[in-house]
């Protein structure tokens, strides 16, 4: 089926989208507007229907990582994108504090970005991102949530009017597998097609460089770097993602060299008012030289999870080493984890 949508990138573009009959319980399709009518259609942008899809990659990657490393029930999850790539991620028990945690991640960035949560939208979440945003309900251009209590968008107010609305009750119980649906693209006069990633770190079996690590060590550390390796997965490379606690303090996206994205990571934690001391790190692909690892051990990174295969491979493990960063590894054949190219 073939539909006509608001307009393509820029509002001088026409766009249209097509769809096929799926059973992927997170398909677009299955997204509905309060009314009961599709997300897709001619109210809505090209860049609202990607970066919706950028928000399930984070949420659906998450809860693949979490489950393979963690196990036990999911946590609450809580993810804004905003022009292609993650600004906001959070997730744990408390489904405010999450909420709260997600926007506060960057809120500048965040502003007229895409909401997405895995638990149902009512007044105190509402409530919860208004105190997060000193005290104004925040900007959104999308909230996409498993349900909506009743009257909820309107105490919003009046932006609410050109906020999409969606809901998709799948999202309280994400799919135990990741999308395997073709990715294509058109340049010129060739259409691309290449397999979905599915890579899903598993980190116990992974080869680690650094300090011995308790199972209590282990486990808060395998969940941060779940959540960094959804969000670095999910964003246009080159990219470094810092979690700590359970929340994104800097995505770093679209830098052409690896030292850049670490020190722009860092940066943009320290501009949010974020603590980085204890924080763990995700890279979309090896570090070239020792200089990335040195520029995240500055500001106090404890873990990077990063593939192998740079021919300084040795060299920059031993740094890590001699910095006191544990490098969990695997091969970039297997985990290269690049996107939006």
């Amino acid at each position: 089926m073939k539909t006509k949508l608001k307009y393509g990138e820029n509002p001088h573009q026409k766009a249209t989208a097509k769809s096929g009959a799926t059973t992927d319980a997170l398909a677009l399709a299955k997204f509905k507007r309060e009314d009961g009518s599709m997300f897709v259609g001619e109210e809505t942008s090209w860049i609202s229907i990607t970066d919706l899809g950028r928000l399930l990659q984070v949420v659906e990657r998450f809860a693949a990582a979490y489950r393979k490393n963690i196990g036990g029930a999911l946590p609450c999850v809580a993810a804004v994108v905003k022009h292609g790539s993650p600004c906001g991620a959070a997730f744990g028990e408390d489904s405010e504090r999450v909420v709260q945690n997600a926007w506060q991640g960057n809120p500048q960035a965040a502003f007229g970005g895409f909401l997405i949560v895995t638990f149902p939208f009512t007044s105190k979440i509402v409530d919860a991102l208004t105190k997060s945003n000193g005290g104004r309900m925040p900007f959104l251009s999308g909230v996409a949530a498993p349900t909506f209590l009743k009257g909820v968008t309107g105490k919003i107010g009046a932006k609410s009017k050109e906020t999409h609305f969606i809901s998709n009750k799948a999202l309280a119980k994400i799919p135990a597998k990741i999308s395997s649906l073709p990715e294509i693209k058109s340049v010129r006069d060739y259409v691309l097609e290449q397999t979905a990633p599915q890579f899903v770190p598993e980190f116990e079996n992974m080869e680690y460089h650094g300090p011995a690590l308790s199972e209590e060590e282990k486990k808060q550390i395998f969940a941060d770097l779940s959540l960094a390796y959804a969000v670095c997965s999910a964003s246009t490379s080159n990219t470094v993602s810092l979690v700590k606690g359970g929340v994104l303090l800097g995505n770093a996206v679209g830098q052409q060299k690896r030292v850049g994205s670490a020190r722009l990571a860092l940066r943009l934690a320290e501009e949010c008012g974020h603590e980085t001391k204890g924080a763990v790190a995700v890279s979309d692909s090896y570090f070239p030289f020792p200089d990335g690892v040195e520029a995240l051990a500055e500001g106090g990174v404890r873990t990077i999870f990063a593939t192998s295969g740079s021919v300084r491979d040795a060299e920059v493990f031993a740094r890590a080493k001699e910095l006191g960063i544990g490098m969990f590894t695997v091969s970039d054949k297997v985990g290269r984890m690049f996107a939006g190219h």
